[in-house]
């Protein structure tokens, strides 16, 4: 059978696990029927879009609200689709997404067919995983957006280390300074004129982000840099990230990091760096910035601004206005709340977060929860896993582990200066990422003792898989709604501080 399993493409292990997946989750996924949790911010600011309303919801850019005003509009819109079926579906889709992608950054990785399988396999029995895609909030968006990033960034930095260095001369560097100033001078004018009516911070901000983006793409067309398609995928990958949520720019810190260490690294030996660097950070620039303005166009075309009176159309002001509200809402924000949680609890799986609870006093009594609960098997392991695939990155100086375990540190540790309270969910970004380790031990066992005693090692490796199986059937009632006896319930709850 695995004989038969590696021989498939790649392509068509992907789309099954894609597809399995999204079946697992699609099962009773319009349940309950009414908003949950953050629904009320989300599933409402749809049901806006559609009026045309000012949008209540404004702590953060409007791309996933917009995905989750699609999916309601796949189903009717206001008149059918504004029920829970409509709202979650994109979301159960982006899960199922998620899994595939899982399997081809881990492919990437392990340069294995089987143990990106077990990395997929594992992500997909992760119970947060299942509720976060159950529920129409953007974590589910922000996760897919995510890997794609890192994949993106993995398959550039390959490409880029294969090809031949290219030193780059002083004539050449005079050239390109002087291209960047023609575009400068170019854009400057041209948003002067286009955008005089707005303040004079936001025309700069235009000017930016144009000339970066014109000079970034004429880069890309006159050098045909090595990967350039490869960059293109990372940075709107990682534009749609950001355009998501804001901690989704957490994730351009392991290319930041790559990048200047590499530059660092090339000035040294007096050599030429292997990344342009003008290049990628003006294409980084420009495509944020650019994405960024587009998710807006509804609020160009079709909402009032309430604050001012008349009601009137937004204005490129007003949107710029918005960011800076945004950053004052989340580094200010006094709050408290029952299932608020620190950073150091996340990879211990200490708190969740409950999302639905509903109690029946029978006879005899039953309790249905909803849980964002993610699988302790899974992420206990990952407590050795991460840091021993750290020390593979160190030993190895292999990319791939480099840049897992760099993007697991930088989407975690930065939460521990967060000015504002934090959810368990917010490490669900770092999940398929503590997959992804698992599967790089298991190999490294495999690789290691097969020659020992075959047929223990596949046992031990296997039967982690289907431990953790089994515990996401075991969870299964507490992350789907399900409803039980009260005693058998409880049993579900290993730890007090779950619930």
């Amino acid at each position: 059978m695995i004989a038969r399993l590696t021989k498939l493409p790649d392509a068509a292990v992907a789309v099954a696990l894609g597809l399995v997946s999204f079946v697992v989750l699609f099962v009773g996924y319009w349940f309950p029927p009414g908003k949950i949790f953050d629904e009320v911010y989300f599933a409402r600011a749809a049901e806006e879009y559609l009026q045309r309303r000012y949008i209540y919801e404004s702590t953060h850019p409007p791309l996933t609200k917009l995905l989750i005003t699609l999916s309601t509009m796949m189903f009717g819109g206001l008149a059918h689709g504004d029920t829970s079926y409509g709202w979650r579906f994109l979301d159960v889709v982006a899960g199922a997404v998620a899994v595939s992608l899982v399997f081809v950054l881990a492919r990437r990785i392990t340069r294995s067919q089987l143990f990106a399988t077990y990395a997929a396999l594992l992500f997909a029995c992760d119970g947060m995983h299942f509720v976060q895609s159950r529920i129409a909030t953007p974590e589910s968006f922000v996760v897919c957006f995510s890997l794609a990033t890192l994949y993106g960034f993995i398959r550039y930095w390959d490409a880029v280390a294969e090809a031949p260095a290219r030193p780059v001369e002083r004539s050449e560097l005079r050239r390109r300074a002087g291209e960047f100033a023609i575009a400068a001078l170019v854009c400057v004018i041209f948003t002067e004129v286009r955008f005089w009516g707005d303040a004079p911070y936001a025309r700069v901000v235009v000017a930016v982000v144009m000339t970066a983006a014109l000079y970034g793409g004429y880069r890309l067309w006159r050098d045909r840099p090595a990967g350039w398609q490869w960059l293109l995928f990372f940075a709107f990958a990682g534009a749609a990230l950001v355009a998501s949520k804001w901690y989704g720019v957490m994730a351009y810190g392991v290319a930041t990091i790559v990048v200047a260490y590499c530059a660092i690294r090339a000035w040294r030996a007096r050599e030429a760096s292997p990344f342009p660097l003008d290049t990628v950070v003006a294409v980084a620039i420009g495509v944020i910035g650019i994405t960024y303005a587009l998710v807006y166009i509804p609020h160009f075309v079709g909402l009032r601004d309430l604050q001012t009176l008349p009601p009137r159309p937004y204005t490129l002001t007003n949107v710029i206005d918005m960011q800076v509200g945004m950053y004052k809402y989340h580094s200010t924000l006094v709050a408290t709340h029952p299932y608020q949680s620190v950073w150091w609890q996340w990879p211990l799986d200490l708190r969740p977060v409950l999302y639905y609870a509903d109690y029946q006093k029978g006879p005899p009594p039953t309790s249905a929860w909803i849980i964002t609960l993610p699988n302790p098997l899974l992420l206990w392991a990952g407590l050795i896993a991460v840091p021993f695939v750290g020390y593979l990155a160190w030993v190895r100086r292999d990319r791939g582990y480099v840049v897992i375990v760099l993007a697991y540190l930088l989407q975690w540790l930065p939460w521990m200066r967060s000015p504002r309270i934090a959810f368990a969910y917010h490490f669900y970004v770092d999940i398929p990422l503590v997959a992804i380790c698992v599967a790089v031990s298991m190999q490294w066992i495999w690789e290691r003792f097969k020659d020992v005693d075959r047929n223990a090692t596949v046992a031990a490796i296997a039967g982690y898989l289907v431990l953790v199986m089994l515990a996401f059937a075991y969870f299964y009632p507490v992350l789907s709604g399900m409803a039980e006896p009260t005693t058998s319930a409880d049993q579900h709850l290993w730890l007090r501080s779950w619930l």
